[in-house]
């Protein structure tokens, strides 16, 4: 199963559509992943038929007041895939064990990286041009029976980063 992955798109729509209809087009995506910082920015994809599983973000009153999950946990494939906003506020210790993947935000920094066996995958952000330094990047999760792909694409749609894995019954392990 293919997922894209998008996070702190900050009302820019336009750099959100142009990420997804790429990923519907170039990657034949079955659902979309956002992690917040805006919420509501989903809403210009009515027309992708596509899957959106979303939390909120750290800006949204409906994060601060509780009336929207901060965080979620999908099953694809057999792993258990978190997905957070920001890993300082809204991920515990169980939520580590219990994970395959944990996807979040908020820094708007990209970042795929293994720890003992978990892998944590953060797509940067797409709010503008440039922000905190950072140029605008959205990622693709590619869950296979065997294996699993993490990539973080430049919205030139060029690969930034990207990592393979071998997976077991609880754990990732890098090729």
């Amino acid at each position: 199963m293919k997922i894209g992955v998008v996070s702190d798109t900050h009302r820019n729509t336009e750099y959100l559509l142009q990420a997804v209809e790429w990923l519907i087009k170039r990657h034949k995506i079955a659902a979309l992943y956002h992690l917040g910082d805006d919420y509501d920015d989903v809403m210009s994809l009515t027309d992708t038929y596509i899957e959106v599983v979303q939390v909120p973000g750290i800006y949204d009153d409906r994060y601060r007041d509780r009336s929207l999950a901060a965080k979620i946990t999908e099953n694809v494939q057999g792993l258990s895939i978190l997905l957070v906003h920001a890993l300082d506020k809204d991920l515990a210790d169980t939520d580590v064990l219990r994970s395959n993947i944990i996807l979040h935000g908020h820094t708007h920094r990209y970042e795929l990286r293994l720890d003992d066996g978990l892998l944590y995958m953060n797509p940067g952000h797409l709010k503008g041009p440039i922000d905190k330094n950072a140029p605008p990047s959205f990622g693709l999760l590619d869950i296979q029976d065997k294996n699993v792909q993490a990539k973080i694409f430049g919205l030139d749609f060029k690969t930034l980063q990207e990592i393979d894995f071998l997976r077991s019954e609880n754990r990732l392990y890098k090729i």
